[in-house]
């Protein structure tokens, strides 16, 4: 028995048609599919193809002509079909889980891929925010030493020109006293003469007393 088309699909009848109409549709599929009916230069082919059919034909009406063979042909074809119907149902089910599956897993998949690249994304944005803190930090740093440096050449350059300063005030304080004090002696002669004898004596003073300190020294060292 056929698993595909059965005996009345090849005579294009029902399951319930009359003794009478299976004798009509032999008749007709007959006619139809009968070799003789090919045009002269058929290839061999589609001859032997149409002999096919034929051979089909005439067995459906074999089997669907007799009472005892059709019962028979029923009989097999309603347990055939209970059973195909209930295969066809676990098929179903059975694809339709497995289809189910594979949406899953397809699902977890693109679900996973989202994941990865939205974390290479967080990942490669927190890189990219710790350069930009680098560089900000690294420009701040910059900028303090730049500073500092500037103000250490402003305090160097200020003390430098306060030391200027004040040693031009000393030397100008000093040429003004030096100045004055010429101008007194030239007023007053005597002055100067004292401040020589006054030098004088006080060198003498200034050499006796180093003499005596080196001979006090002297006799320590030999007792």
């Amino acid at each position: 028995m056929a698993t595909g088309r059965s005996l009345y699909d090849t005579l294009g009848i029902t399951q319930s048609a009359s003794a009478d109409a299976v004798r009509k549709a032999y008749k007709l599929k007959a006619l139809q599919t009968h070799p003789d009916k090919l045009p002269l230069g058929t290839p061999e082919a589609e001859i032997e193809a149409a002999k096919a059919r034929f051979r089909e034909v005439h067995t459906a009406f074999e089997v669907l002509s007799d009472p005892a063979k059709r019962r028979a042909y029923d009989n097999g074809l309603e347990y055939f079909r209970r059973h195909v119907n209930v295969n066809m149902g676990e098929m179903q089910t059975k694809l339709a889980q497995a289809k189910l599956a594979k949406e899953r897993a397809e699902w977890a998949r693109q679900a996973e891929l989202r994941h990865q690249e939205r974390m290479r994304a967080l990942r490669e944005e927190v890189l990219a925010s710790q350069r930009r803190y680098q560089e900000t930090m690294a420009k701040a740093e910059l900028r303090y030493q730049e500073r500092v440096r500037a103000l250490e050449e402003e305090l160097t350059a200020k003390r430098e020109a306060e030391r200027r300063e004040e040693a031009s005030m000393r030397t100008e304080s000093y040429d003004m006293a030096e100045e004055m004090l010429r101008d007194l002696r030239k007023l007053n002669p005597e002055w100067e003469i004292r401040r020589k004898e006054v030098l004088r004596v006080g060198g003498h003073i200034y050499f006796a007393n180093l003499e005596a300190e080196i001979s006090g020294y002297s006799g320590k060292r030999r007792e």
